[in-house]
């Protein structure tokens, strides 16, 4: 009886964990037999699984980390933008460019180029259609900004993400874009970017120091860009100076009309024109020459013309002339930031504002430039009268 006993017993002992042990291991081998990343699918309380939709992204806690952390962040998001039918939501646009704009930070940071920024860039470019009017907010502007960092040397895509870029865009964005076309050493993209940034407020200061620009510290056109965006405004006061520059343009006329030289002067033209013309041309003219267009737009007395408002904003065969001047032996001279204002005669003869006084001694004013001298003039009015008394020196008829 004992031993009967004993054999029933055996089997009980037996029972307590291989069954249930080998079913934990047999569903622990089918889960990790079907390695989907989360990205991909969620699970059911039934145990199927199925594909998830933008819904289901939108729900997620933080869908934004969710593709970061994926083993495959672009492909998560490639799968994430998929499940967008049609145009996306608000919150679908802000997860999609978030995504992108974080991946191509590091990027931007340590390297340029590469296969998975081009993968990057082409996917989201790919669906800006879709993302309607936030293609034009801060999560756009913050993508295009980390994709002009981190694209290298790449016109194509360059030029397909400056179309994305809307009018509104900020100062660090249209930096950016410089910077990108620099890289590239596309220099004619460039000085336009520059200009667009340092019209939106960028500071010339940034293009300086940023070793993207550093190919370009010595360009003369880069240089003058700059050295005009960071010239000292001047106040706006014509009427004080318009009395003194009349009577000495009075005087001068006259004594050229005795002496039989030509002079040609132009109809006047508005303050608020020459305003315009400054901001435009991106430089600030003292406040005499100012009133001495308001009396004559440009005029040409004996063998000296002075530049009118379009010569500061056109290609005009004067401001060509001023420009050649401006880059070649001013640029030399390390005084790419005056002014050309009239041809004093010869190739090299001109009559400057140095806003910076770096002729003048830190004195801004006005320089007559004679080939290699360089002669302070009081003021405008005093200019001209040195033009007449030179006129009447050389015909001898003091």
């Amino acid at each position: 009886m004992a031993k009967k006993r004993a054999a029933k017993k055996k089997p009980a002992a037996k029972k307590p964990t291989k069954k249930p042990a080998r079913k934990r291991k047999a569903h622990a081998i089918a889960h990790d037999a079907v390695p989907t990343p989360i990205a991909d699918e969620t699970g059911s309380t039934t145990g199927q699984r199925r594909a998830m939709t933008a819904r289901d992204w939108s729900t997620r806690s933080s869908p934004v980390v969710e593709i970061l952390d994926d083993p495959y962040p672009i492909g998560a998001l490639r799968r994430f933008l998929d499940s967008i039918k049609g145009a996306a939501t608000e919150q679908q646009a802000q997860i999609a460019l978030g995504s992108a704009q974080l991946m191509l930070l590091p990027i931007a940071r340590e390297a340029r180029g590469g296969n998975e920024v081009k993968e990057l860039v082409d996917l989201v470019l790919e669906r800006w259609v879709d993302f309607g009017a936030m293609g034009v907010g801060f999560h756009a502007q913050e993508f295009l900004r980390n994709a002009f960092a981190a694209v290298g040397v790449d016109r194509p895509r360059i030029a397909r993400l400056e179309t994305m870029v809307p009018p509104s865009a900020s100062s660090e964005l249209l930096f950016h874009v410089a910077g990108a076309h620099a890289v590239a050493r596309d220099k004619v993209a460039m000085l336009r970017a520059v200009e667009d940034a340092l019209l939106a407020g960028a500071s010339p200061a940034d293009f300086r120091r940023d070793h993207d620009f550093a190919p370009y510290v010595n360009d003369p056109d880069l240089s003058v860009l700059l050295a005009r965006a960071d010239l000292p405004t001047i106040p706006v006061d014509v009427d004080s100076y318009l009395p003194a520059v009349r009577g000495a343009l009075e005087t001068l006329v006259a004594s050229l009309t005795e002496l039989g030289e030509s002079v040609e002067l132009r109809p006047p033209v508005r303050l608020d024109a020459i305003l315009d013309t400054e901001r435009a041309a991106r430089i600030s003219l003292p406040n005499d020459y100012r009133a001495l267009l308001a009396t004559t737009n440009g005029m040409r007395v004996w063998d000296r013309e002075f530049l009118a408002t379009g010569d500061f904003r056109e290609p005009t065969a004067l401001a060509m002339r001023a420009q050649r001047y401006l880059h070649g032996e001013l640029a030399a001279a390390g005084l790419s930031d005056c002014v050309p204002l009239a041809s004093w005669g010869g190739p090299n003869d001109w009559l400057l504002y140095d806003p910076r006084g770096r002729v003048r001694r830190g004195d801004p004013g006005y320089v007559v430039m004679l080939d290699s001298d360089e002669i302070p003039v009081a003021d405008l009015a005093a200019a001209l009268v040195w033009l007449e008394a030179l006129a009447r020196d050389e015909r001898g008829t003091n």
